[in-house]
């Protein structure tokens, strides 16, 4: 491009738009920049140490103390401590069975309905008052129930009427104590065929004339408390207590539902714990105890994990989905079901065992819910849990990545789940659809887990897909990955792939997950969904099957490569390979490995172990177990594999030349 200005106005002019086409070139420069280096940001949610706190997020809890500072532990107590005043009491008559639940319930077998709840407020200067004083009615038969909601360790029940004050004829309130009564407990662990409590004697008293009652008892969990009078003499009660010693059995924390904000690409889950036990009166934090934590996860698409209905039509059942707050305001009769949302939220994970764990659920989303479930083995061991974190990365690779199997020559099997024999080599078809669009990232590589060695055919990108030369590829045990970066994936337009690699599979439902994830950057590996990600194919999944020929034998493949080795080290035969292939185990089991003489005498152990479903390959240099070169001859190899069915059993021969 010239510029020959004849003038200086002209002179100005061409500067002035050479200087804005530098200008233009150099934001659309910058601009293209920008996009192409779009990167996720790493994030943490975290809550307890350093993080939110336990209350602000708990939807319930069961048996879970905040008493630490930051942190929530498995409820604990000592035998001071009083355990009624720190339940969440309702007053109200069970219609059966209710399973473990944050709340507990007292009720009675009096039709006059009046409150209970005075007896296990932690208040003695309220009680049941006159309640159970009427004049000329005998109180021999009234009973008073009590559900923890779950087992709580106890030794001690105590009851009283108030100590202090008198009625409106001078009658001090202390003199109407119970004379007569039976107690009866049930841990919360046996039920008849009515689904109620079969209760134990735990004390009978016929007369007493202590007006404050104290039963100790050895410590055992108690769920469920009868109280029943057998004397007819009025009488109050100010506080029932219950005192014990350790922690509770179990106990459980649900989070709300959290709001990230934005959606989220989730990547790992991870906690900090404190060990503790009980000593004396005082809790120690200890290197080991007999307990533990299990934590479940899920993901949604939108703020609440619940559907809501209306009934339409209380005759014939007709409901219409509502909002919440709508379902709230709403009459009791024209309220419905409450269900989980199975359309926009994921079902709870399996219990993550130990913390720093892949997430392995629907993900980008924006919304999750957490639950922390503690155990205790030993009713003097508890645990308490510090900080949990969910890692996590804002802007996702993609909106969304789906992902199916198939054998590559039967796209569309029969019952739409891919057939193979187990332990041979298969050709699989691996398709990728990608949503890529707004400000996400995009990726670059893609690597599927595989249950063996995996071995690289080919890649397609597009829609129609065309064959494509990856920029490299990693074929390692248990994984197969694809790099791309020339083809790199930013839009749904590229967002098509294909790959095609040989494995074999072992066991029966092997699951073959993939994950995308971007070398160019520092975001977190996006997992893919199963699903509709090919129009061709028709297995919409992940999971591989085993054809029930290849059920019957769970040593399909035995080889010995040479079967002629000459151990004088030039490097050529000097040693074999003895190869094998085990399959549908779902447990290791004892495999050995051994080399005889033609005598039948065992020269070389070579392997003696525990092994599961999986290929494996033993070498061996013509050397017996003392390290010695064995003399020219044949020799015959012998593979076991005990299970409780019985031996699998496989030989060979190998010759020794010199």
């Amino acid at each position: 491009m010239s510029c020959k200005p004849p003038g200086s106005y002209s002179r100005w002019k061409c500067f002035s738009w050479k200087r804005a086409w530098e200008a233009v070139v150099g934001v659309l420069l910058l601009i293209g920049l920008t996009a192409r280096q779009v990167e996720g940001e790493v994030r943490y949610w975290r809550i307890g140490t350093e993080g939110l706190s336990w209350e602000s997020q708990k939807l319930n809890a069961t048996a879970i103390s905040f008493g630490t500072s930051g942190m929530i532990q498995l409820v604990s107590f000592n035998s001071r401590q009083n355990i009624f005043p720190q339940l969440q009491w309702v007053d109200e008559f069970p219609s059966g069975y209710i399973a473990e639940q944050p709340q507990a319930r007292i009720w009675d077998n009096i039709s006059l309905k009046q409150p209970n709840i005075p007896i296990v407020d932690g208040n003695d200067t309220t009680s049941t008052g006159d309640r159970f004083k009427r004049f000329g009615v005998s109180q021999q038969g009234t009973s008073i129930f009590f559900d923890l909601g779950t087992q709580f360790p106890a030794n001690k029940i105590a009851f009283f009427p108030r100590q202090n004050g008198q009625d409106d004829q001078g009658r001090p309130y202390k003199d109407d104590f119970i004379r007569g009564y039976d107690i009866f407990v049930n841990d919360g662990r046996i039920f008849n065929q009515e689904d109620s409590p079969i209760y134990s004697l735990l004390k009978r008293e016929t007369f007493t004339s202590e007006n404050n009652t104290e039963i100790p008892f050895p410590l055992q969990f108690v769920r469920y408390i009868r109280l029943e009078i057998t004397s007819a003499n009025p009488f109050e009660i100010a506080e029932f207590q219950l005192f014990g010693n350790g922690f509770a059995p179990r106990g459980v924390y649900r989070s709300k539902v959290v709001d990230l904000g934005e959606t989220a690409n989730f990547s790992r889950l991870g906690w900090v714990l404190e060990m503790l036990r009980q000593e004396a009166d005082s809790l120690a934090v200890v290197p080991r105890a007999e307990a533990g934590v299990s934590v479940r996860m899920r993901t949604g698409a939108d703020s609440t994990a619940l559907v809501y209905y209306k009934y339409t039509n209380l005759f014939t059942g007709e409901r219409v989905e509502v909002p919440e707050s709508e379902y709230n305001k709403m009459d009791e009769q024209l309220r419905g079901p409450v269900e989980e949302d199975q359309l926009n939220w994921s079902p709870w994970s399996s219990p993550f065992p130990i913390s720093d764990q892949q997430i392995d659920l629907p993900s980008p989303r924006r919304y999750f819910q957490f639950e922390i479930a503690m155990e205790s083995r030993a009713i003097l061991d508890g645990v308490r849990v510090k900080s949990l974190t969910v890692e996590h990365s804002i802007p996702p690779l993609a909106q969304q990545l789906i992902g199916e199997i198939s054998q590559i020559d039967t796209p569309r099997p029969l019952g739409n789940v891919p057939i193979v024999p187990a332990g041979v080599k298969s050709t699989f078809a691996y398709d990728v659809i990608a949503d890529v669009g707004g400000m996400d990232v995009g990726f670059d590589a893609l690597r599927i887990f595989t249950p063996g060695k995996p071995r690289f055919v080919e890649f397609l990108l597009g829609s129609p897909p065309v064959s494509a030369t990856p920029d490299s590829i990693e074929e390692t045990l248990g994984s197969l990955t694809v790099f791309f970066p020339s083809r790199r994936v930013e839009s749904r337009a590229t967002g098509t792939l294909r790959a095609v690699f040989e494995t074999e599979i072992f066991v029966q439902g092997t699951f073959f997950p993939a994950e995308a994830f971007d070398t160019q950057g520092r975001d977190l590996p996006q997992r893919v969904l199963p699903g509709d990600a090919n129009p061709e194919v028709s297995t919409n999944a992940l999971r591989v099957l085993t054809s029930a020929e290849s059920t019957r034998d769970l040593l399909p493949a035995f080889a010995i490569t040479p079967q002629v080795i000459s151990p004088n080290q030039d490097g050529v035969n000097d040693q074999t390979s003895i190869s094998y292939t085990l399959v549908q185990l779902v447990r290791p089991i004892e495999v050995k490995v051994s080399i005889y003489d033609l005598a039948g005498r065992s020269v070389r152990r070579l392997f003696s172990e525990a092994e599961g479903s999986g290929s494996y390959d033993w070498r061996w240099d013509g050397r017996g177990d003392d390290q010695k070169l064995l003399p020219v001859g044949i020799y015959l190899v012998r593979l076991e594999a005990k299970t409780e069915q019985g031996s699998f059993v496989r030989t060979g021969s190998i010759g020794v030349v010199y």
